[in-house]
C-alpha cells in the first residue's frame, strides 16, 4: 500500500508551487481534493504560455497540467455561507489543508489555523507564500520570477555580458512545492508519534536561499559576494566546465583527482599528470589557462557525442548539451518510467504526458492514476459523499448567484 493511501488532503492552492506540493502527495496515494473558483478555476488553467493555444482555451493549459493529475476538482465559493458550510464538512474528515493565499486572507474567511485547530486538533495546516508569515514582506505577493530576483538567483545566473538572467523553468515554484510536501510528510510522521497536527509555514524566498546554500555559506565565510559565473563550475577546476567540440558544446565534470586523471588519459594527455604545474588541484587552478588551452585544442578534434561516449566509458562525468526535446527521447529517460501519458484526456480529447516523482521505491512507490481534472469535474460526486442529496446538489447548481 502506498505510504499516503487514506490521507485526505484539501488543496486550496493555485498556480504552481502549491499545486506542485499537493501533486507530490497525490503521487504517493493521498486523496487530494482541489478546490477551485466557480467558473474560472485555477488561474493557471488559462495561462497563455506554451506552444498551442488549444490547451489554455480549453482551461487545460500546459502550465496547469504538470502538477494536477491524481486530483479531484470541486468548485466552491468560499465567500458564501453554503460554500463555507461545505468546506467545513470537508475539513471534518481531512488530514491536511494546503493553501497559498496572501498572509491573513484565510483568517478573514474564518479558516485560519487557530480557528480550525480548535475543532480539528489533528489537522496539518500548510501555508505557502512568497515571503512567509513573518517579517516586513509577509504581506507582499510574489511569483517565481520575482522570487528569483529578490532572492539573488538572477544575479548569479548568466555572465558579465548577459547581465542577470532568470532560470527558464519556475524553479523556485517547484522547489517550494517539494519543500512543502516534505514538511507535510514529516508532520504526518510526527502526528503518528504524538497524536496532534501542526502549522507549517513555507516561504518561496527561504526556498530560493536554500537552492543557493553553498553561495550563502561561502559569503558568510569569506565576505565575498557571489557573482555570475556563466558556465564556470563551482569547483573552479579547469577539468570541469563547458567546452566547444567539433560540432557542439560539451560539459565536463571532472572535479576530483581520479576523474581528472581519467580525463587526461582519455584525451591522450597522460604526460601532464607528472607535470608539477598540474599535479595538484591548487596548481591546476593557478595554471588554468595553460591546461584549458590543451583541453580546448583536443576537444575540437571530435564531435560532442563521440567525446561523451568515450569519456563516460572512461569514468569521466561528461555530456553534450542537449535540448529538452532531445533528452525526452533519450533511452535513459524513456526506460525509467518517469514519463506517463494519459490517453485522450477528457475536455481535451488529446494525450497528455506528465512527469512522475523523481524517485523510485522498491514497492508501492509514486504512481499516476488519473489525469488532470476539468474545472469542477468531481463536484457532484464529492457533494454526494458529504451527504448532499441529488436534489441538494441540483439546488446548489441552480443558485448561480452564489456560484456554489
Amino acid at each position: 500500500m502506498q505510504a499516503l493511501k487514506g490521507i485526505k488532503v484539501i488543496d486550496l492552492t493555485r498556480v504552481v508551487a502549491g499545486p506542485y506540493c499537493t501533486y507530490q502527495l497525490a503521487l504517493m496515494g493521498a486523496d487530494v481534493t482541489k478546490i477551485e473558483e466557480v467558473g474560472r478555476g485555477d488561474p493557471v488553467r488559462h495561462s497563455g504560455a506554451g506552444s498551442d493555444q488549444y490547451y489554455w482555451k480549453h482551461a487545460m493549459a500546459t502550465n496547469f497540467l504538470p502538477q494536477n493529475a491524481n486530483k479531484r476538482s470541486l468548485t466552491l465559493n468560499l465567500k458564501s455561507a453554503e460554500g463555507i458550510a461545505i468546506f467545513m464538512k470537508l475539513i471534518a474528515n481531512a488530514d491536511v489543508l494546503v493553501e497559498n493565499f496572501r498572509s491573513g486572507a484565510m483568517a478573514k474567511l474564518g479558516l485560519d489555523y487557530d480557528t480550525l485547530r480548535a475543532k480539528h486538533p489533528r489537522l496539518i495546516y500548510c501555508s505557502l507564500t512568497g515571503y512567509g508569515q513573518t517579517g516586513p514582506k509577509a504581506q507582499h505577493t510574489a511569483y517565481d520570477g520575482v522570487i528569483q530576483a529578490v532572492g539573488g538567483l538572477m544575479s548569479v545566473i548568466g555572465n558579465k555580458d548577459t547581465g542577470p538572467l532568470k532560470v527558464g523553468p519556475p524553479i523556485t515554484d517547484y522547489a517550494t512545492g517539494m519543500a512543502a510536501a516534505y514538511a507535510i510528510s514529516t508532520a504526518l510522521f510526527q502526528r503518528e508519534r504524538e497524536g496532534c497536527g501542526q502549522y507549517i509555514d513555507v516561504s518561496m524566498l527561504d526556498t530560493a536561499l536554500a537552492l543557493m546554500s553553498s553561495y550563502v555559506t561561502d559569503y558568510f565565510a569569506t565576505g565575498n559576494p557571489p557573482g555570475p559565473r556563466g558556465n564556470e563550475p563551482a569547483s573552479r577546476s579547469p577539468s570541469a566546465g563547458t567546452y566547444d567540440t567539433k560540432d557542439g558544446k560539451l560539459t565536463l565534470g571532472a572535479n576530483e583527482d581520479h576523474q581528472y586523471e581519467r580525463l587526461c588519459r582519455a584525451l591522450g594527455l597522460a604526460h601532464v599528470l607528472e607535470d608539477p604545474r598540474f599535479k595538484e588541484i591548487d596548481a591546476r587552478r593557478a595554471n588554468t589557462d595553460v591546461l584549458r588551452a590543451e583541453f580546448r585544442r583536443l576537444l575540437l578534434t571530435r564531435s560532442a557525442d563521440e567525446w561523451e561516449t568515450l569519456l563516460n566509458n572512461a569514468g569521466v562525468p561528461a555530456s553534450r548539451i542537449r535540448t529538452p526535446a532531445e533528452i525526452l527521447q533519450h533511452p535513459q529517460v524513456t526506460t525509467r518510467g518517469v514519463l506517463h501519458t494519459f490517453k485522450k484526456v477528457k475536455n481535451l480529447e488529446r494525450d497528455v504526458t506528465v512527469l512522475n516523482a523523481p524517485f523510485r521505491l522498491a514497492h508501492d512507490g509514486p504512481a499516476l492514476n488519473s489525469p488532470p481534472p476539468g474545472i469542477g469535474e468531481h463536484t457532484d460526486v464529492i457533494l454526494e459523499e458529504l451527504g448532499y442529496s441529488l436534489s441538494d446538489v441540483q439546488r446548489l447548481h441552480n443558485r448561480s448567484e452564489e456560484h456554489t
